[in-house]
């Protein structure tokens, strides 16, 4: 059973990838270049591009089970390449956002519901992975934490902040048993963590002091755009860390439920990314 990695280049991906050959399987990865692939020995590189379908033959042959990251554009090429390889199961690694209550109003669940209905219609199993805030989001602030301070719109929002490896745990449980098919799960770390309260723990395991300046909304998106971000995005994305300052996001138990191992926490996290802050 080979079972294809896409977008491995990532945090989650690249997590995916590490725990399957942890467990024994014939992993193969993807990415648009797969020269930048940075994959355990063993592991077998292919170039992809989930918006150009000539692309996914090559990359979806012989492969049984697939883990797949949101990309709308494209999607229906891969569903139709997915069948003709006769792929039995897709993992997808979807968002929260297509569980809130504003969804059908959300750009960021509108992209991630699209992907999820096009693999719910096509003939073969999924599972959608919906995490909502991730540890790595943090990283953003390497450019501040350099000048000892995080800054941040909303530092009380309280999320429950996962680990990447958590969610590739799941991912890779899910995948060599094929369980939990035709199912969302809401994948979160064990706690409700603030920004605020991230900020402390990185400050107390890099072993320096940091500041937290509260950034206004409008700071907060000209950052954003200034980084990339879609126009349409921070505001509900500074939407939902408002509401969760006064009504943390809820928690779930399903990384123990799938895995059998408790979610790492924020600290466990900041522990194995140290390095990415010095």
């Amino acid at each position: 059973m080979t079972i294809l990695v896409t977008g491995a280049t990532g945090h989650v991906g690249r997590a995916v990838a590490d725990a399957l050959v942890s467990a024994g399987q014939d992993v193969r990865a993807s990415s648009r270049d797969a020269a930048k692939l940075d994959v355990p020995d063993g592991v077998a590189k292919v170039s992809a591009d989930l918006e150009d379908a000539s692309t996914l033959e090559a990359a979806l042959d012989g492969v049984s089970k697939v883990f797949l990251y949101t990309r709308p554009q494209g999607i229906e090429g891969f569903v139709k390449a997915a069948e003709a390889a006769g792929v039995r199961h897709v993992v997808l690694l979807s968002s929260a956002a297509t569980l809130e209550p504003d969804a059908a109003h959300s750009r960021i669940a509108g992209l991630h519901r699209a992907v999820e209905e096009a693999l719910a219609a096509a003939p073969f199993a999924s599972t959608a992975l919906n995490p909502g805030a991730f540890a790595t989001n943090t990283l953003g602030w390497r450019a501040d934490i350099a000048e000892g301070v995080v800054r941040t719109a909303y530092p009380d929002s309280r999320t429950g902040a996962i680990h990447e490896r958590d969610i590739a745990d799941v991912a890779a449980r899910i995948l060599i048993d094929g369980s939990h098919a035709g199912v969302s799960l809401a994948l979160t770390g064990p706690e409700p963590i603030s920004f605020r309260e991230q900020a402390e723990v990185l400050a107390d395991v890099l072993g320096r002091p940091l500041r937290v300046e509260e950034l206004t909304k409008e700071q907060a998106i000209e950052r954003m755009l200034a980084l990339g971000w879609p126009p349409d995005v921070p505001e509900s994305v500074l939407g939902v860390w408002e509401r969760t300052t006064r009504e943390p996001s809820p928690v779930t138990d399903l990384v123990r439920q799938v895995t059998g191992k408790a979610p790492r926490t924020f600290r466990q996290w900041a522990e194995d990314h140290r390095a990415d802050f010095s």
